[in-house]
């Protein structure tokens, strides 16, 4: 299916900038609809031609108005790190449902729209019973991120079965990294602190395993998704399911990386003390199986971890908070 103009929610995040360049590559219009303060960060990062239209999810009028003239739309908006949405629950719940519901809205009323793809989370599984996960695996989250992640999901299907004007496609991002994405996660956190001199600190035993996904890739899955019929009213994971790491196996791989190998250790924290993170809701093992992506788009990442460590590296910037109307989360340089 060719689109001629498409709606990217959250367009100016870390996988939202790749998707709306990756559009703009492939000849199609990009609306980019994102917070102020979100785009003041990071519009030095995307192609000129985007069109920039400043705006919260949880603004019905101004997605309404946005939308006039797409094809299709590409919700990657959320409310989303572990201190932002822990401590704020009831905002987590507000912007990821209720913030998907008014994207849905502005789909089903605007006849033009053919597709809606939606990144949901490898948070929906929880621990997992098998590794890597395949897409029938029991969804057992444990965390209110993830359980609006999935009342996103049943949202769409809920839509879809009402309204039948518009397919859509549910993808399953796990860990993805990459330049300009806010410190509040793995990567860019170790990044930052080893940069600076200082020890990348692992919560638990640092035997978490996980895979890790650069956000070009991410961003092609999303696209090569918009633009197939193979992947109408499917879910899908999106992940790097060739090189699952533990979370010491990552932090030496950025010391080593930055050229701190033997000046920087890594410090185990195991007691979780001083953290956002809890023990008893950590995930020990979460990577995915990509196979179904590979058979319906041919999915394969290209960057492996290495990399992406060192493209993030070598862009040098990492924003050390989201800067929002509501807080400043900072970490802890």
């Amino acid at each position: 299916m060719k689109y001629k103009k498409v709606l990217v929610t959250g367009g100016a995040g870390c996988i939202g900038i790749q998707v709306c360049n990756q559009l703009i590559e492939k000849g199609i219009d990009v609306v980019l609809y994102d917070l102020s303060e979100q785009i003041n960060l990071t519009e030095k990062f995307l192609d000129k031609r985007i069109i920039l239209k400043h705006g919260s999810i949880m603004d019905r009028t101004s997605l309404r108005d946005s939308i006039i003239g797409c094809d299709a739309v590409i919700h990657l908006a959320a409310h989303l790190g572990v201190m932002r949405t822990e401590s704020n629950k009831l905002r987590c719940l507000e912007i990821n449902i209720e913030g998907t519901k008014n994207v849905l809205e502005a789909v089903v009323n605007n006849k033009n729209i053919k597709k809606l793809v939606f990144a949901s989370s490898s948070e929906v599984y929880g621990e997992p019973l098998t590794n890597p996960i395949t897409e029938d695996a029991v969804t057992q989250g444990r965390t209110l991120y993830a359980v609006s992640k999935l009342a996103g999901e049943e949202l769409i299907r809920a839509y879809k079965y009402e309204f039948k004007g518009f397919d859509y496609t549910i993808l399953r991002y796990f860990n993805t990294y990459g330049p300009y994405q806010v410190a509040q996660f793995v990567i860019p956190r170790f990044i930052y602190r080893t940069l600076n001199g200082k020890s990348p600190v692992i919560n638990g035993a640092g035997n978490q395993k996980r895979s890790y996904s650069f956000s070009s890739d991410t961003a092609r899955a999303t696209v090569d998704s918009l633009f197939s019929n193979k992947t109408n009213n499917v879910v899908m994971n999106i992940g790097n399911s060739n090189e699952p790491v533990t979370l010491l196996e990552l932090a030496n791989k950025i010391i080593q990386a930055s050229g701190k190998k033997g000046k920087i250790k890594p410090e185990i924290n195991k007691k979780f003390s001083n953290t956002d993170r809890e023990a008893d809701r950590e995930i020990n093992f979460r990577y995915c199986d990509t196979t179904l992506a590979k058979r319906l788009i041919n999915y394969e990442p290209k960057i492996s971890l290495d990399e992406g460590i060192k493209k993030v590296i070598d862009v040098g910037y990492i924003p050390l908070s989201w800067i929002t109307s509501e807080k400043n989360y900072l970490i802890d340089e």
